[in-house]
């Protein structure tokens, strides 16, 4: 009995010990394929990454440029040449304009004596208007001229010295009510069409004056003036008004051809106090403006 349990124990033991022996030997060569595959797989990664490096370096990679909008090389430069050519040009300012009014007795001489004193400090007088007022005895003369404003004092104190000088007033930055009378005398017909002595307009040169006629009147209600005499050839028209709007005026009638153009000069007032109903007719001190270089005023409705 004894003898048979051990030989069963030895069985056992030697069925263990194989079943062992197999499993490590399953192990070893389950952990060689495994080896053997990562190997394989290592060359083939090895492989391919070379494979691409090559290609990369035998095929450069070109960069594709994005598409852009062309506006046009000269779009900015274009634009600005617009802005430029819209804007007004600024008038070139002068030296400063001045308006004297000065109250005189009313005797021989005192205006040459004025004129005199202007001229000797190198003013030059633009208009000079004089005229008698209301009281007996007593004149009145506006003067519009140009220079420095320390040489106008200087000649101003000049001009109160004179015994013939009650007052001199000094409206350059005042509050002004300012006008100008023109009269000018406009030609109708056209050059070629003009008669010889007293002969009369031919049927096609009457109907022309006359169209001609019709837009000066229309330019003369435009500025507020007058058409006070009518000719066969010519045509005299009034205008009271600004000395600006006398040069827009004279600036758009030149087409029809000027013979002649009287005007007055400036006649000033100051306003009659701080509060006016009329501010658009107020003047604010300003310089005087090269009319030749300022931009034409012709174009302007009137105000």
């Amino acid at each position: 009995m004894f003898e048979r349990v051990l030989v069963q124990n030895r069985a056992l033991a030697r069925v263990s010990s194989s079943l062992a022996a197999r499993a490590m030997m399953s192990s070893t060569s389950s952990a060689k394929n495994s080896a053997s595959g990562a190997g394989e797989s290592a060359a083939k990664v090895n492989e391919s990454s070379t494979a691409a490096m090559e290609f990369k370096q035998q095929h450069p990679r070109q960069l594709r440029r994005l598409p852009r909008v062309d506006a046009g090389p000269s779009a900015a430069e274009q634009a600005v040449t617009n802005i430029l050519y819209n804007t007004p040009i600024a008038p070139k300012l002068q030296t400063e304009r001045h308006i004297l009014d000065c109250l005189a007795q009313d005797e021989p001489g005192v205006l040459s004596r004025v004129t005199g004193i202007m001229a000797a400090r190198g003013f030059n007088i633009d208009t000079l208007v004089a005229s008698k007022t209301e009281v007996p005895g007593l004149s009145r003369m506006t003067l519009v001229l140009k220079g420095p404003a320390i040489v106008m004092e200087q000649a101003k104190k000049q001009l109160e010295d004179l015994v013939p000088i009650w007052a001199v007033l000094d409206y350059s930055h005042t509050r002004i009510i300012e006008r100008e009378s023109l009269l000018v005398k406009v030609s109708i017909v056209a050059p070629e069409d003009v008669p010889e002595g007293d002969a009369q307009l031919g049927d096609r040169a009457f109907l022309d004056s006359q169209g001609r006629l019709q837009a000066l009147r229309q330019y003369a209600d435009l500025f507020n003036g007058q058409i006070l005499d009518v000719a066969q050839n010519t045509a005299v028209v009034s205008l009271n008004a600004k000395s600006d709007r006398i040069d827009a005026f004279l600036k758009l009638v030149r087409p029809f051809g000027i013979l002649e153009a009287v005007r007055s000069g400036l006649m000033a007032m100051p306003r009659s106090g701080n509060v006016t109903l009329f501010e658009s007719e107020q003047s604010a001190p300003q310089a005087s403006i090269n009319h030749d270089d300022a931009p034409d005023l012709s174009n302007l409705p009137p105000s």
